[in-house]
């Protein structure tokens, strides 16, 4: 084995570690007295100069200056992220520098300094995922442990917990830190998102809820790329960053309800099957229109539902068979990242463009005198849903009212009193929107002209917590327009029986 110049200066920098240690470090105490403000760094800094010693000893033996590069670029990370900024480790390589062109070889002192301006250069030239560059860890707004429930423990301490779960997060991915920086903006606001899906199922004592959001975000964030295991780990991060924020007896809900999440997350590969399929009733139409809204072409997606309807095809069956599955089927290619957020707002465009048209057709001149107020709930934008129930009701004969999305829980039950409608539908799309649906259902219940409307409830969160609407004070839930009609007619039977 041919033992080269920078193999002997590797290990010509192991025999004079202590020394080099003793020199450096010297030099950084005389520095620290000129700047008091540095010196908080010196009591440990003796043994990091040792490990950047064998740092770069072993980058000598192995791909030199790159090597040494990375490893100054993971240190910066770490360190900072106990407080430490990157300038003491920018002054600690300077000082290093210095001891070893006084004590090694000019030819060797050579090879070490060109690998310790990398190191440098390293530093100076690429940003960094660290704690100190992402944000200042914010303090809570109120004092979490004098919180009632572990939800609003939780709810005060989001700003705060969200940061310290990604920067603890980037500490223990460092090659994330150096990677990834064109993601850097992206993380802390999926962090915050985590936090409040997180504590609307601790709210509710719901830990399906969270799970089946974190297989969507999961799902989701692997379309772009990422490593599964990448979403793990950042749910073990906000747990960790939790069990740091929150007493002990208040952290303990949101900690199982991310181990469940995690233990779901990591239990085998999840699938998400297309809800058009060729075999299904319809099946030819909804892959025809599916596939004039994946090719942009709006006059055949028109023209393909108005020609069913005029074949004689009941609507009931085109909003059952052909538009909502299109609708899902679109929501779940974006999930994938197999269309982007404008082609998804596009074909959702032109289904509210079919619904309009078909609305002549829905409206059933046999009238059941009965009304319906249906709406998104505020902070929900998801409005096809609500949509689909209102036309299904205005199929059986009443007189409906579509608010649209996100409208505040007191303008809702203005409009209920002023249309004095017999059955209130709302509609929420994520765990978050869950307080939004309390609120109105609250609201409507303390209302005196909204005494005798039922409440029905409807969405992704109470198809997976089946009574979920029971916890929220509604008087039911159905899975699908046509079931919320049928729930509606049987319970106002049963109330006037």
């Amino acid at each position: 084995m041919v033992t080269t110049e920078r193999d002997r200066t590797a290990d010509e920098l192991l025999d004079r570690r202590e020394s080099l240690m003793d020199t450096a470090t010297g030099r950084l105490a005389a520095a620290a007295r000129r700047a008091p403000g540095e010196s908080g760094a010196l009591a440990r800094c003796r043994e990091d100069i040792g490990a950047h010693i064998e740092a770069l000893s072993a980058a000598l033996r192995a791909s030199g200056a790159e090597q040494f590069g990375e490893y100054c670029a993971f240190t910066a990370v770490f360190l900072e992220g106990i407080g430490v900024p990157r300038s003491a480790l920018g002054a600690a390589l300077d000082a290093l520098s210095e001891a070893i062109g006084e004590q090694l070889a000019p030819a060797r002192s050579v090879i070490a300094q060109e690998a310790l301006a990398a190191g440098r250069r390293r530093l100076d030239a690429s940003p960094l995922v660290t704690p100190a560059a992402l944000a200042t860890v914010p303090a809570a707004a109120e004092a979490p442990g004098d919180a009632a429930s572990a939800a609003e423990a939780l709810a005060r301490s989001a700003p705060r917990v969200a940061t310290m779960s990604v920067a603890l997060s980037y500490m223990r991915r460092p090659e994330d830190a150096v990677a990834h920086g064109w993601r850097r903006s992206r993380c802390l606001e999926d962090a915050r998102r985590h936090v409040a899906q997180l504590a609307a199922a601790v709210e509710l004592e719901a830990p399906a809820l969270f799970s089946d959001y974190a297989e969507w975000a999961q799902t989701l964030l692997t379309s772009f790329g990422l490593d599964p295991a990448e979403l793990v780990g950042h749910l073990g991060a906000l747990g960790d960053a939790i069990a740091v924020a929150l007493p002990e007896h208040l952290a303990e809900a949101p900690r199982r309800h991310l181990a469940a999440a995690i233990e779901r997350l990591t239990s085998g590969h999840v699938e998400l099957p297309g809800f058009v399929q060729i075999e299904a009733p319809l099946g030819a139409l909804a892959c025809g229109y599916l596939d004039a809204l994946l090719q942009g072409n709006r006059g055949r997606a028109l023209r393909s539902i108005q020609e069913a309807v005029e074949a004689g095809t009941p609507i009931e069956d085109i909003y059952t068979h052909v538009l909502q599955p299109c609708q899902y089927e679109i929501g779940r290619l974006w999930q994938l990242h197999q269309i982007s957020i404008a082609e998804e707002h596009y074909c959702t465009a032109v289904t509210q463009t079919v619904l309009s048209q078909l609305y002549p057709v829905v409206f059933n001149a046999r009238r059941a005198d009965r009304r319906l107020v249906a709406t998104s709930v505020d902070g929900n934008l998801h409005e096809i849903g609500a949509r689909f129930v209102a036309d299904f009701f205005e199929m059986a004969g009443w007189d409906t009212f579509y608010l649209g999305a996100s409208t505040p829980a007191q303008d809702v039950i203005d409009e209920v009193a002023r249309r004095q409608a017999d059955v209130l539908a709302v509609s929420a799309t994520l765990g978050e929107h869950l307080r939004s649906v309390h609120e109105v259902i609250g609201a409507a219940r303390d209302d005196g002209r909204c005494r005798n409307v039922l409440v029905l409830v409807g969405g992704q969160p109470f198809r997976i917590v089946h009574d979920l609407w029971r916890q929220l004070g509604a008087d039911g839930s159905a899975p699908t327009a046509e079931g919320a009609v049928r729930l509606a007619q049987e319970l106002l039977a049963a109330r006037s029986a």
